[in-house]
C-alpha cells in the first residue's frame, strides 16, 4: 500500500460564548511508494506472475489482457511493443513554469546524468481509463506491466530480493490500489519483447548500460536500483546509444 501522511488542525477557541461546532480537521495526504523490500514481499506474497513475452502476446491477442507500458511517454512514443498502451509511472519534469522544488530536482538529476522525472500523479486515473477503453473489468481479466529492462522477482545470490523496476512498482500499485482485476509482469520488459522478435511499433533501440549514480533523493535512489538488462547468449547484438532515460 502507499504510505500516507496525515496531519490535523484543531478548532480555534474564543473567549466569547459560541455555538458548538464539530471539530474540523484539515487532512493533508502525501502518497509515496514504500521501499523495495516491502514491494517485493507484497508482490511475492500475492504470487504476482512474471510471464514471458510470448505468453504476454497470447494474452493480449485474446483481448482479455492489456499491456501497460509504464516507461516515460517519450520512450513509448519512440518505440513500443505492438498493442501496448502508455501509462507512465513517472513523467519528465516540465521546466516551463516549474517551481523551485522541481528546478532543484531537475538540476540534481541532470548532474547525475539522467532525465529529470517526477512520479506521475495521474497514473491510477490513466490506468483505469486504459482498462475502461479495453472493455472494462467485465472484459479485461488483467494488466501486464512492462518497462525497459523489467527487473525480476526471482531471488539470486547477489540479489536475494530480486531487482526493482518501474514495471514492478506499477504492478505493486495496481495490486494494492485494486486498479485492475489481476496484474502480471513482463519478463525482461520491452527489451525482452524486442529480443523475442515480437512486433514493435516505432523505432525502438535498447538503451544499454545507462545507470545513474547514487543520490540521497528518494526517487533518484529508486531509479538507481535498476540494475540494467538481463543479457542472454542468444540475444541479438545491440549498440549502446547515449540517451538520457533514467532507466
Amino acid at each position: 500500500m502507499l504510505v500516507s501522511r496525515v496531519s490535523s488542525v484543531a478548532p480555534s477557541r474564543s473567549s466569547r460564548p459560541a455555538a458548538r461546532r464539530p471539530a474540523r480537521s484539515a487532512v493533508v495526504v502525501r502518497a509515496e511508494l514504500p521501499r523495495w523490500p516491502l514491494i517485493f514481499k507484497s508482490l511475492t506474497d500475492a504470487k504476482v506472475e512474471t510471464i514471458s513475452p510470448e505468453e504476454a502476446k497470447a494474452r493480449i491477442d485474446s483481448g482479455a489482457w492489456i499491456l501497460a507500458d509504464v516507461r516515460l511517454k517519450e520512450q513509448h512514443e519512440a518505440g513500443h511493443p505492438q498493442g501496448s498502451v502508455s501509462v507512465p509511472i513517472y513523467e519528465t519534469i516540465n521546466m516551463s513554469g516549474a517551481d523551485f522544488r522541481k528546478m532543484l530536482k531537475a538540476f540534481m538529476y541532470k548532474s547525475n546524468g539522467v532525465n529529470p522525472v517526477d512520479p506521475n500523479p495521474a497514473f491510477a486515473e490513466q490506468l483505469r481509463a486504459a482498462v475502461a477503453a479495453a472493455g472494462g473489468p467485465a472484459k479485461v481479466q488483467g494488466v501486464i506491466t512492462c518497462c525497459e529492462a523489467g527487473g525480476t522477482l526471482k531471488p539470486s545470490t547477489n540479489f536475494p530480493e530480486g531487482k526493482p523496476s518501474r514495471s514492478l512498482q506499477a504492478a505493486y500499485r495496481i495490486l494494492t490500489e485494486r486498479l485492475a482485476p489481476k496484474v502480471a509482469h513482463l519478463e525482461r520488459g520491452v527489451f525482452g519483447w524486442y529480443q523475442s522478435d515480437l512486433p514493435m511499433e516505432g523505432d525502438y533501440t535498447p538503451d544499454i548500460g545507462r545507470t545513474p549514480m547514487a543520490a540521497a533523493e528518494p526517487t533518484l535512489q529508486r531509479l538507481n536500483q535498476e540494475r540494467g538488462y538481463e543479457m542472454r547468449p542468444e540475444d541479438k547484438p545491440v549498440e549502446s546509444e547515449k540517451k538520457f532515460w533514467p532507466w
